[in-house]
């Protein structure tokens, strides 16, 4: 169902319903099994003048369910739930919805719990709890990487020989995510990349992420080889 009026949930499903506003570009949908954090989510979403939430559920099973019908942009989604959790939520929901940008926000912060995430498919990474700054940066951040995705994948170019080439994945990586890999390239640990950059470990995390995404790399190894060879 549809968001409702910001008022704390107390059903046992959950879920929302409200008047959408359709003219809002980018449509949110969250999944969390834990009300108040279905509430705090909802509520960032809402007054953010730049997003709009179509749709809050406690349990994957019913996202799942919902989700092809509200079709939103971009979906937050926890890992830890009763039932079916939120990496394997991911996985299905992308297979029925490849284009939908899927953003983890959980209280996991761990290598394996990203990669296995990434697996899924996630898009983003976020750990609660989430502050509001950082979490309409996460939103923006994966609006526009997708619509930047999209424009460079329909760009060509033609070589000398009269052949059409493809941007190589390389080239989508932001300047910082660069220099992450450059820092892994020398051998670096993701603990030790904080102090070079002047950033936090969640943000080295979350710049990992994404390289990993971009790279079409499932593991630290693989996201060097492609960056190198890119």
């Amino acid at each position: 169902m549809k968001c409702s009026n910001l008022s704390p949930v107390n059903g046992q499903k959950a879920v929302f319903a409200t008047r959408v506003d359709e003219t809002s570009r980018f449509h949110v949908v969250i999944v969390d099994d834990d009300e108040h954090d279905l509430y705090v989510l909802r509520r960032a979403v809402e007054q953010s003048g730049e997003f709009v939430c179509v749709g809050a559920y406690l349990s994957a099973d019913e996202a799942l369910a919902e989700i092809p019908k509200a079709r939103p942009h971009v979906v937050l989604m926890d890992i830890r739930m009763a039932g079916m959790d939120g990496q394997e939520s991911t996985r299905r929901l992308k297979v029925i919805l490849a284009q939908v940008k899927v953003i983890i926000v959980t209280g996991l912060l761990d290598v394996e719990t990203m990669n296995k995430s990434l697996r899924a498919g996630a898009d983003g990474y976020l750990t609660k709890p989430v502050g509001g700054a950082q979490f309409l940066a996460m939103l923006k951040l994966t609006v526009r990487d997708a619509a930047r995705f999209k424009s460079k994948s329909c760009e060509t170019r033609i070589s000398s020989g009269g052949e059409v080439d493809s941007p190589k994945a390389g080239s989508l990586l932001t300047v910082r995510e660069n220099q992450v890999m450059a820092l892994l390239s020398k051998g670096l640990l993701s603990k030790e990349i904080p102090d070079q950059l002047g950033i936090s470990l969640s943000a080295v995390h979350k710049h990992q992420l994404n390289c990993y995404r971009k790279l079409g790399a499932h593991n630290r190894t693989e996201a060097l080889n492609n960056w190198r060879e890119e």
